[in-house]
């Protein structure tokens, strides 16, 4: 009798998981869509290796492109006012994004025979948050 119960019970919670799941992904596409149209700087990598680092500097957001190569963004000493914006894309490659322990990360991933990993221990009560849209095929996407 319990089986029977719990079965159910059990979809709702992973179809209220998915809805919930798909509301904070678009809301982090929306911000990446509203970030394009500021105008995001583009880091592109093919066949090579590239490493940007911001310190100082008032970062806005960024699009980063790799194509069978590296691109390595370095945040961590990066003047972030509110918001930022990266798209991330990893074609046969791979992207490192380093990032400040004193901001929220919130990120959507859309991984085909890849992966993304946020190892960041992100403080989601911070005022301060960087939006990240990472797409990756046979490469991956790394947050530290």
């Amino acid at each position: 009798m319990i089986f029977k119960l719990a079965m159910p019970a059990i979809f709702v919670i992973i179809g209220l998981s998915m809805i919930f799941n798909e509301t904070l992904k678009s809301k982090i596409t929306s911000k990446v869509k509203e970030g394009a149209k500021n105008g995001l700087e583009d880091i592109t990598a093919t066949f090579a290796g590239q490493k940007v680092n911001k310190d100082g500097e008032v970062f806005k957001g960024a699009n980063l492109d790799s194509v069978f190569g590296g691109v390595e963004l370095d945040l961590r000493n990066a003047i972030i006012e509110k918001e930022a914006v990266i798209k991330a894309s990893a074609i046969f490659g791979g992207i490192t994004i380093f990032v400040p322990t004193d901001l929220c990360i919130k990120v959507k991933a859309t991984p085909i025979f890849g992966g993304v990993t946020n190892k960041t221990k992100s403080d989601n009560k911070s005022e301060k948050i960087i939006y990240i849209d990472a797409f990756c095929m046979f490469g991956g996407v790394d947050i530290k």
